[in-house]
């Protein structure tokens, strides 16, 4: 399709989904006969799309999934989900009485390959729910659950799997515009929440930090009192760090997924420089140009 308006592509580790939009001219006369046509004939919902972009013919798959639904409005907008679409159109019935494993209810309803944190939690009723409700049900156990490069991830929020590539980005060159700011450990402001649950139904929370701090909740089962403190007080340490938070707006190239390591140079300010893990990547693509902005989640060094 060599007449496309503008593309929006939005990935990021905290999403169940990764979406597309595809925006283009309902009024084009490549979709009239006679001067009529259904739209819906030719971008029809469930049908698979992969979205190729680049520069001078060398294109790569930015992503691959389906239509969810094609707007009604002018210019014609199709919207697209990840892999996580067609995990919405199945439908399972089970309860586990008992603990269970996370593992055994992902294996039961999905195939694929996937990555999953061991962990046993209390009973689990899926009542004519699809895979994808099954994992927002579990995000309510503190996991993030998503795909990274096809592989499904299920695990507590904020741990590190399939750590990416390296990607260099220089302030004075590559970086189109940013909304970072520089912050000292001493100045930032984080209040971490440990809650463990135990299979009787008792909650055991930790609360440390700053009070008035941007809030970080950790989800864990059967965890003793000193073991979720640990855990706690090295997430403070993991968050308040010298360096940079927020986000910033790049060109198309070098190409760069959630999970990989965002490394920023910084020539003016040469001690400002760190790898940081990038949490989400929002990926535009039309008369304004191909452009990245990619939002840090942590620095790692």
């Amino acid at each position: 399709m060599p007449f496309i308006n503008n593309i929006e592509i939005e990935k990021s580790r905290r999403s169940l989904t990764n979406t597309a939009k595809i925006t283009v001219a309902r009024n084009m006369k490549l979709f009239k006969a006679n001067n009529r046509v259904d739209i819906n004939t030719i971008f029809q919902r469930g049908a698979h799309v992969e979205i190729q972009l680049g520069y001078n013919g060398d294109l790569k798959t930015e992503f691959s999934g389906y239509i969810s639904d094609v707007g009604a409005k002018v210019p014609l907008e199709i919207n697209c989900q990840d892999e996580m679409w067609s995990l919405k159109q199945n439908s399972f019935t089970k309860s586990w009485s008992k603990k269970v494993s996370v593992s055994e209810i992902i294996k039961y309803v999905y195939t694929g390959q996937a990555q999953i944190v061991d962990l046993e939690i209390g009973g689990f009723v899926l009542k004519k729910e699809s895979t994808a409700q099954a994992l927002d049900k579990l995000r309510k156990y503190g996991l993030q659950c998503y795909f990274d490069k096809g592989i499904l991830i299920v695990d507590f929020a904020g741990v590190i799997h399939n750590q990416g590539k390296e990607v260099i980005y220089d302030f004075d060159k590559n970086i189109v515009e940013n909304n970072l700011e520089y912050k000292k450990k001493e100045d930032a402001r984080i209040k971490v929440i440990g809650i463990s649950k135990e299979h009787n139904g008792k909650k055991l929370e930790i609360i440390a930090g700053d009070n008035d701090g941007e809030i970080h909740t950790l989800h864990y089962t059967n965890m003793n009192k000193d073991q979720l403190q640990k855990i706690v007080t090295a997430e403070i340490d993991k968050l308040k760090y010298n360096g940079y938070t927020g986000s910033f707006k790049t060109f198309g190239l070098p190409y760069i997924e959630p999970g990989d390591v965002a490394v920023l140079n910084n020539d003016k300010y040469p001690d400002n420089d760190g790898s940081y893990l990038s949490e989400s990547v929002k990926t535009t693509f039309g008369v304004d140009g191909f452009r990245r902005e990619i939002e840090l989640e942590r620095k790692l060094a």
